[in-house]
């Protein structure tokens, strides 16, 4: 058996592009649902802090995967230069290889790209922590050494599934802006969600319709 044509003897599993992006919309959703049936705030956290973790790493995955397939199809050895460059934020990538497609830029790309550079930076606050000592005075008593939790948004099922429809709503412009009237089976493809349309994204983020 030959892999990437050399002879390989191990065994292997080998399996379509697409389903490197799919898993961790999965896991987003998945966590998302289990969150809205907890009680306990920490476990509500928990799951919250994984579907927050997991939408961002599945637009990661999607922004990789799908402009990778998109340079070799335009042959476009400048996309491709892009996608292997790891510097810079998710958002910046995004925005780079949008003006670097030939299916241009894509409708509300400032207020998108907006939206994900700010979740992305929670992002990476959430996957860098630090400790950043923080004090409080109550009645003349000071307590020292304690610290603002960022990690208390994730109990918000509100913003956690907000987070993941921002994410979903990127997928689905660039399905638009490849000429997709019907995004439906785009986003299953890539995300998983079925029966998904613009519309009803829009509608989960409080925006007004096309």
């Amino acid at each position: 058996m030959l892999k990437d044509g050399k002879p390989h003897h191990e065994a292997v599993q080998l399996e379509q592009l697409y389903t490197i992006v799919k898993i961790y919309f999965r896991l987003a959703t998945r966590n998302l649902e289990q969150m809205a049936q907890l009680d306990r705030c920490e476990e509500r956290r928990g799951c919250g802090l994984q579907s927050f973790l997991m939408s961002l790493t599945g637009l990661e995955a999607f922004t990789n995967t799908f402009f990778h397939l998109r340079s070799q199809e335009v042959e476009s050895e400048e996309m491709l230069s892009r996608i292997k460059q790891s510097h810079g934020s998710l958002s910046q990538k995004i925005k780079d290889l949008m003006l670097l497609s030939p299916d241009g830029p894509v409708q509300d790309q400032d207020t998108l790209i907006e939206q994900i550079f700010s979740l992305s930076q929670l992002r990476n606050e959430i996957v860098h922590p630090r400790w950043t000592p923080s004090s409080v005075t109550l009645q003349r008593m000071a307590i020292n050494g304690l610290v603002e939790n960022r990690q208390a948004i994730f109990e918000s099922v509100q913003f956690c599934r907000e987070t993941l429809y921002w994410c979903l709503l990127v997928v689905a412009r660039i399905a638009q802006a490849r000429g997709s009237e019907d995004i439906r089976g785009f986003m299953f493809h890539w995300t998983a969600n079925y029966d998904l349309t613009l519309p009803a994204i829009l509608q989960e983020l409080g925006l007004p319709a096309d």
